[in-house]
């Protein structure tokens, strides 16, 4: 680790951003021996990261690096449905501790990167360090600071407030639930029940045990514009049957989530490369991200190693391997699917996740995945539209039925 203030040597590649994403792109640049520094303020990782486990198949990580390991999870959509997929929770400091291993880490906030002489660029920190390199991958998290976006569309969000329990809830939501729509009956007093939050969304509870007790998190799994984490606290107090104030009272901790989904995708002709979220690596549809770096940092990796045994470093071909022209197919499905989310009213959002999560679990492992193929994704995308009723079907060929029918073509 560079300490603060000292000037960093020149390398072959500085990696902008010290979370997971970034943390993984510069270990397997270092695995296949690739000059290579780490830069960022070295935050702790305080998020809640969680994966479906069959999604770490080839991952390369020494140690064991998940806390929580669940052989299934239940949804609760019109039905109850126990999807039969194991669920973990990566332990942060384990994976951090992984991933980090012998890296060149310099540690502080990047200010500029600009190019200097002979296809160079020099990255200036804020506490006066410097790193020469022959290519910079910006793995800083949404939005990116440093590489450039097709467009400025604004991302949908997911947001949730989650509180830490010493002891599960009573009920279904002490089992692990990935989601729960049921309605929620308001708190103090208040009349009827209703499955939509505030400004009309529909929201979901997640519950799971944690290092540290138990994780209940009540979630909007997409809006545009964002719900505020905050304003979610009265639902999630009224599905534990107890006041706010209590809630947060009792928490032996709280998280506050917000996740840009369907942002648009990096520029691929610029200097500097986009790497993890700030690339647009979050699922469209569904907010999972930390796997998808962990799986394609070793493929990106080896674009950078390829490019520096040519020459000249080309940014481009680095930028394709983050997006190969099939995946960006795959994010055009994953696109319609997050549209199509945010256009369902409550009855539907319950219909759809019920059709999905009874799908065989081969396919819902592939339509939530950021790198299936694209063929794959519509063929999953086809049976879930046989699978659904007719109203339904006439909501998923919603706008142009001749351009769905296209997407759904292998």
């Amino acid at each position: 680790m560079t300490a603060a203030g000292e000037t960093a040597r020149s390398v072959d590649v500085v990696v902008i951003g010290d979370g997971p994403a970034g943390s993984a792109l510069a270990a397997a640049c270092h695995r296949i021996g690739i000059d290579v520094a780490l830069v960022g303020a070295d935050d702790p990782w305080s998020a809640t990261y969680a994966t479906w486990i069959d999604d770490l198949e080839g991952v390369a990580l020494v140690d064991p690096v998940l806390e929580t390991h669940l052989d299934s999870v239940w949804v609760h959509a019109d039905e109850a449905i126990e999807v039969a997929r194991a669920y973990g929770v990566f332990g942060n400091e384990a994976l951090r501790r992984d991933l980090r291993v012998a890296l060149d880490h310099v540690v502080g906030r990047v200010r500029t990167v600009h190019p200097v002489a002979r296809g160079r660029q020099r990255v200036r920190l804020d506490n006066g360090a410097e790193v020469s390199a022959r290519l910079v991958i910006d793995a800083a998290g949404w939005p990116s600071s440093f590489a450039k976006r097709l467009d400025d569309a604004p991302p949908a969000w997911q947001t949730a407030l989650g509180v830490v329990l010493a002891e599960p809830p009573e009920g279904d939501l002490g089992r692990p639930t990935l989601m729960d729509f049921r309605a929620v009956r308001p708190s103090r007093g208040g009349q009827g029940s209703s499955s939509v939050g505030p400004g009309g969304v529909t929201t979901f509870c997640y519950s799971l045990p944690v290092a540290d007790g138990w994780l209940v998190e009540e979630t909007v799994l997409a809006a545009r514009p964002a719900v505020e984490p905050v304003a979610l606290l009265p639902r999630l107090a009224a599905r534990l049957g107890r006041h706010p104030d209590d809630v947060l009272a009792n928490a032996v901790r709280t998280e506050y989530v917000r996740i840009p989904m369907g942002g648009s995708r990096p520029v691929l002709d610029q200097p500097v490369v986009a790497f993890g979220a700030a690339a647009g690596y979050v699922h469209a549809a569904t907010g999972f991200s930390v796997a998808s770096s962990l799986r394609a940092a070793p493929r990106v990796a080896a674009a950078i190693a390829a490019g520096l045994d040519g020459g000249p470093l080309e940014p481009r071909s680095v930028a394709e391997a983050v997006w190969p022209a099939a995946l960006r197919r795959s994010r055009v499905l994953h696109d319609y699917g997050l549209d199509l989310l945010l256009r369902l009213d409550d009855d539907e959002v319950r219909e759809f996740f019920d059709a999905f999560f009874r799908l065989p679990v081969e396919q819902i492992q592939r339509y939530m995945r950021i790198d299936t193929p694209p063929q794959e994704v519509a063929a999953v995308m086809a049976r879930l539209f046989s699978s659904v009723s007719w109203p339904m079907r006439r909501r998923l060929a919603s706008g142009n039925p001749a351009s769905f029918s296209r997407l759904l073509r292998p």
